[in-house]
């Protein structure tokens, strides 16, 4: 048995549990990776955005007599996107399952309908990535003046900074840009600016992951393009909830909610004609890993019609 000598076992023990502790205990770096590594090639996520105005009330004005009613907004984007170049993420190929925003309008009981698909709808899309810089091309035929703006646009927001580089701590936060938001401000069909405040409030299991729980706060100005053509000036506030699996890096499933305000003058038979719209909006996003090549349509994905 070793002894120690009388007064040098309680230095010698507490040097002990130190080592000890440094060794086992405490992580070598602080906080949690959440933006995680590039995607590996091959890798397929399907994603899932939905985004809802209900209760809405719309006030339309034409000289000194107004109008008003009730209207919905239905949008719904489904999406596969697989990883073809891993490496710094340089080569993809994007799916546009469905890409639709259905609006209903009630005027003193009489009911209007429009649907709107977006300009990539059932299109896929290929993007190549050089220096910083993102551009898309159609897989197949030349795209129309609206694809050829959709495609700039996406370019312009695709795989997003969202998540910092750097480990984070619980309860740290940060500011990122609107592009970065993009999915969370609603439909493709928003293009909008502002800003989105993140929290990373603590850790939590979703779907038999570790996640990271993200509290979030956008406040965002824009525009939306009505499905005549007509652009009206936005305003959304939204707050919500993201899990952020820390084995997938994906978004496994998201909740803001908030408030729109939408409103502009548009010109209809030569008559100006001013339109508000207000009401609470809902945004749900989810990500899910696919097995590669195991791209379908959004019939035998059983997306509704």
């Amino acid at each position: 048995m070793i002894r120690y000598r009388e007064g040098l076992w309680l230095p010698a023990f507490f040097c002990a549990l130190i080592l000890f502790t440094s060794c086992g205990s405490v992580p070598r770096e602080a906080g949690y990776d959440l933006r995680g590594a590039a995607p590996e090639t091959g890798r397929v996520v399907r994603s899932v955005l939905r985004f809802q105005l209900t209760e809405g009330n719309i006030l339309i004005t034409v000289g000194d007599q107004s109008v008003q009613g009730a209207v919905e907004m239905n949008g719904l984007q489904v999406t596969e996107d697989e990883v073809l170049a891993g490496e710094g993420l340089s080569r993809v190929r994007l799916r546009y399952l469905r890409d639709t925003l259905d609006i209903r309008r009630v005027f003193d009981r009489e009911v209007e309908r429009d649907s709107e698909r977006g300009p990539l709808h059932g299109r896929t899309v290929m993007g190549r990535k050089s220096g910083e810089q993102w551009a898309f091309r159609l897989a197949n035929g030349r795209p129309d003046a609206d694809q050829s703006a959709a495609l700039v646009e996406l370019a312009g927001n695709y795989a997003p900074a969202l998540y910092p580089s750097r480990r984070l701590r619980i309860g740290e936060s940060w500011e990122v840009g609107a592009a970065s938001m993009k999915r969370w401000l609603g439909h493709d069909l928003i293009r909008s600016d502002g800003r989105g405040h993140l929290t990373f409030r603590g850790l939590a299991e979703f779907a038999g992951e570790r996640c990271a729980v993200i509290d979030a706060t956008i406040d965002a100005v824009g525009q939306l393009e009505d499905p005549d053509g007509n652009l009206l000036e936005l305003r959304i506030g939204m707050e919500g909830t993201i899990y952020r699996s820390l084995e997938s890096h994906l978004d496994l499933t998201g909740t803001m909610e908030g408030l729109m305000v939408l409103e502009g003058e548009l010109e209809q038979d030569g008559a100006a004609i001013a339109v508000k719209v207000t009401g609470p909006i809902k945004v749900t996003a989810t990500d899910r890993l696919r097995p590669a090549g195991s791209a379908i349509s959004a019939a035998a994905a059983n997306i509704p019609e």
